[in-house]
């Protein structure tokens, strides 16, 4: 038992440092959380996602099955959860909420940082698949059930194609088949530059949120949402890598990644489409705040 302390300290604790410091800034200073969140949404995390996935070496086998895992664990996840939602007789509104934050994980800010301490530089290459995958469908599906909660089906579906980080996608996959490298070209540089400062200014969001709130008045279904992404989630990404035959590195990323704390993105969508916004950070203060034992008990498991 004395690799668990030792995972905590080098693994999951350095992250908190950055979440911690963004917790004591919002104290001191009230920030403009709002602002931040949407710098994250329209600039900072599309320019991560398009330099990293044009740097990738990651193969296309690898890929397609990490997507395809990624895509089996939404579907099961969506199921249950909606599940959960009906008897728990929620109302759209609240089924949305619900579903935001037990689908959506911090794959980003907290996945590629805790990946990368953990396992190391080919880990994270994968990790950052993953990553692109969750940025798909957090700004599709994602943005469909937070639109939903307060739009009609077709405004919900437009709103889909207003988030930029989904065209950062198509256009990587499209500069990694020209015939010239894009990575030498000066303005590949400007957004590389931008893209790396999305994972601390995140880290820094969730401190942020964390300082705003806690688990709130709905305490029984914060939980349950909770438990759904800390309990739930981590075992069916186990028996599923194992389905699908992940293996190596690309089964510890992918398992890693699954099994974190609902997404400050969820949050994001949340403010901007205005569904139960509360409920939603009280599932991302309570499963970060709960992260840490799960996922160093999960990585000693990986290791």
């Amino acid at each position: 038992m004395d690799i668990l302390p030792s995972i905590f300290v080098e693994n999951i604790l350095p992250v908190f440092v950055v979440v911690g410091l963004g917790y004591l800034l919002d104290r001191k200073f009230n920030l403009d959380a709002k602002t931040i969140s949407r710098t994250s949404l329209y600039v900072l995390s599309p320019c991560l996602i398009f330099t990293s996935l044009v740097r990738s070496s990651v193969s296309g086998d690898e890929v397609g099955r990490i997507f395809l895992f990624e895509v089996a664990m939404t579907a099961i996840l969506l199921a249950i959860t909606r599940g959960v939602a009906r008897l728990a007789r929620l109302s759209r509104q609240q089924e949305s909420a619900f579903l935001l934050s037990v689908l959506f994980i911090n794959a980003g800010n907290y996945g590629l940082s805790v990946n990368l301490f953990a396992f190391g530089e080919e880990a994270m290459a994968r990790a950052i698949i993953f990553f692109a995958g969750s940025t798909v469908l957090v700004n599709t599906l994602g943005v469909f059930l937070a639109s939903r909660g307060q739009a009609n089906v077709k405004r919900a579906l437009l709103n889909v194609f207003k988030v930029p980080m989904v065209y950062a996608v198509g256009l990587a996959f499209i500069a990694r088949e020209l015939p010239w490298s894009v990575t030498d070209v000066w303005w590949f540089r400007g957004l590389d530059t931008v893209g790396r400062a999305a994972v601390p200014v995140m880290l820094l969001l969730l401190g942020i949120q964390l300082a705003r709130n806690s688990v709130g008045r709905d305490w029984k279904r914060v939980s349950a949402a909770t438990f759904l992404r800390l309990g739930l989630a981590p075992l069916l990404g186990l028996l599923l890598a194992a389905v699908i035959g992940l293996t190596g590195d690309t089964r510890r990323a992918s398992v890693l990644e699954a099994s974190m704390p609902t997404a400050v993105m969820s949050v994001v969508l949340a403010l901007e489409f205005d569904v139960l916004p509360e409920f939603v950070t009280g599932v991302v203060f309570l499963s970060t705040v709960l992260s840490p034992l799960s996922l160093t008990l999960l990585i000693a498991l990986l290791r």
